[in-house]
């Protein structure tokens, strides 16, 4: 399937309808069937960041999406994102308005006509994700929700029976996005938790059985963030007239209402609600690095500390995990001055940062395990980002707070708050930081939360120092090497013959580095071999050319490893080694390597992976 072409197809079918934002135009009322291109990049974008968290997953048996319409939102959902399915069901009663041809451009795709109202077409019907955008659902003529009439729908109770054909699937396992705005899904699924996309236009949610309370994320300098000022809406809605028709195109009045809603620097809020909902969990170490080379599971390790050790699977409200780059700065983590213009007129606030923000969740939570991760701490200063903080962060210096100090479910002032934490005896550390802008002379107490992780992953730097050495002595710090399949399981490393050849392969580069005080930084992690399988194909045979163009390019382009002095022995002896299985053999000598330099063998393996090159 080409995914160019299906979207062609797609906007093609769209354009067949005046400008949706064109309010005088005669099909403007028939615009709210479709998802412009926009949006829908925009929603598969989000769906995106909570693949990228462990939200959801990108493998399904039968994804089903119950109003396609034009299949723009569904189409980018599942295909920018390259999520895996089976089958791809499109479903939709509105034959007349809905793109019956999408079908020839989508692989393993069907089109069904159910209507999504009656849960009991759906009774043996199981589908793992379900897409729904229930702008023209109901008993309706032609899709136009407009044409019906309230004292009906009430009779019928169209949002009911909604609600009944949703909870089907979610009761069966499924992960439900539900594309609309958050008072139209309370109304039809009001007990359900959900994590929101709070958009500028029309919002998505993600609703799972398993999910035990709603998040809320908002867009914020291309990444996603938690909401600043979510607060939950109870009103409900009794009918389909009372949802107000959405057309996804963008107002500019709402954009920049939205806009300002959603400005850190403007809605800076100091209260926060204190809660004793408690999370069991048992495990020492605060402070933890683990560094390695690339590859060696350092992200997965910590990623099952979190679930296993402190039972946060269903609680990613109380993970921050943030990917240290050249240009982090402690502005972004710590707290900063934001700016803003309103009609000409320049104003400065303070922003806090997104480290700053996860130690008041962990504060005002004390019977629950926070973590905060940060990755690739070796691209940049923890002494600058996270400066503040270094005092703090040992175990002895940490506060604890006494829950039977504040009430349940109440909001309390951040810094009152604070105040009251240290009045305890035993805590008795604590930093003083400035405020940024007002005038005032007075310093604001900051401490570290006891019940708050600290984790760290960290390549190796070229001066071979990971960490400042003021910071490393707080850590305790785990030293992460390639595994074999002993080691991982075959569930895991799928094939021996695999696993025998990266031993030799590393076996070789610390013969090699044998007198560098560091050789195992030259190592090559396991990652990139773990889906190789036993079975001797050319899917295998171009995963295998394909990771060893990784080694190549590691120790050519990374590493700046000189291939006469040093990477032509390794590859050589590793490659020729008589004890590699006869498949690998195979593909070895099929690529004729003489080992004259990088380019040579660079060539060849871009030849017998890239087709287009040839």
């Amino acid at each position: 399937m080409n995914k160019e072409t299906l979207y062609e197809q797609i906007q093609s079918f769209n354009s067949q309808l005046t400008n949706p934002s064109d309010r005088s135009s005669k099909t403007y009322e028939k615009a709210y069937l479709y998802v412009d291109n926009a949006n829908a990049k925009d929603k598969a974008e989000f769906i995106n960041h909570l693949i990228e968290k462990k939200y959801i997953q990108n493998d399904y048996a039968t994804v089903l999406d119950l109003t396609f319409g034009s299949g723009n939102l569904s189409s980018h959902i599942i295909f920018d994102n390259d999520i895996h399915y089976e089958n791809f069901i499109l479903n939709d009663i509105n034959v007349v308005h809905t793109n019956q041809n999408i079908v020839d451009y989508i692989d393993d795709s069907a089109i069904d006509t159910q209507d999504m109202l009656e849960s009991e077409l759906f009774q043996n019907f199981n589908a793992d994700l379900v897409i729904v955008n229930p702008q023209i659902g109901g008993n309706y003529i032609d899709g136009d929700i407009l044409q019906q009439k309230e004292e009906k729908e009430k009779e019928q109770d169209l949002l009911g029976r909604l609600g009944e054909t949703l909870n089907h699937f979610l009761d069966n396992g499924a992960t439900v996005l539900y594309y609309g705005k958050e008072e139209q899904l309370r109304s039809i699924l009001p007990q359900k938790h959900f994590i929101k996309y709070k958009s500028k236009l029309i919002d998505i949610f993600m609703l799972q059985n398993s999910l035990e309370e709603s998040l809320c994320f908002e867009k914020s300098a291309q990444s996603f963030v938690p909401c600043r000022d979510h607060k939950d809406k109870e009103e409900l809605i009794e009918s389909f007239d009372d949802i107000e028709i959405a057309v996804d195109t963008y107002d500019e009045d709402e954009e920049k209402e939205n806009k300002e809603e959603s400005d850190p620097v403007k809605t800076q809020n100091d209260k926060v609600k204190f809660t004793t909902k408690t999370i069991e969990y048992d495990f020492p170490y605060k402070n933890l690095l683990l560094k390695g080379v690339p590859g060696t599971g350092k992200s997965q390790t910590i990623e099952n500390i979190i679930e296993n050790e402190l039972n946060l699977k269903n609680s990613p409200k109380n993970v921050c995990r943030i990917n240290i780059h050249s240009a982090s700065s402690n502005a972004d983590l710590m707290q900063g001055i934001g700016i803003s213009s309103d009609n000409g007129n320049i104003e400065y606030r303070e922003k806090q940062g997104l480290i700053y923000n996860h130690i008041k969740e962990a504060l005002f939570a004390p019977n629950q395990p926070f973590v905060l991760v940060l990755e690739e701490i070796q691209e940049n200063s923890l002494n600058e980002l996270i400066g503040d903080l270094i005092y703090l962060i040992e175990s002895t210096k940490r506060v604890t707070v006494n829950v039977d100090d504040f009430e349940n479910n109440r909001e309390y002032d951040y810094q009152e708050f604070i105040s009251k934490v240290l009045e305890d005896k035993n805590n008795k550390h604590s930093i003083e930081i400035p405020y940024l802008v007002e005038t005032s002379t007075e310093y604001r107490k900051m401490v570290f939360p006891s019940n708050l992780y600290l984790f760290c992953t960290s390549n190796y730097r070229d001066d071979k120092k990971v960490i400042e050495d003021n910071l490393l002595r707080r850590f305790d710090v785990v030293e992460m090497y390639p595994k074999t399949q002993e080691e991982l399981g075959e569930d895991i490393f799928k094939s021996k013959d695999i696993s025998g050849f990266l031993v030799s392969l590393n076996n070789e580069i610390l013969k090699k580095f044998e007198t560098e005080i560091h050789p195992d930084r030259y190592l090559i992690g396991h990652a990139n071999w773990l889906n190789i399988t036993k079975e001797d194909d050319e899917q295998n045979k171009q995963l295998f050319y394909t990771a060893l163009l990784k080694v190549i390019v590691e120790f050519k382009e990374i590493r700046e490893i000189d291939f006469d002095t040093y990477a032509k022995d390794i590859l050589k002896k590793s490659l020729t080694d008589e004890q590699l299985s006869p498949r690998l053999k195979n593909y070895i000598k099929e690529c004729d390597f003489t080992y004259k330099s990088y380019k040579e063998m660079v060539e060849k393996l871009q030849n017998k992976i890239y087709t287009f090159l040839q």
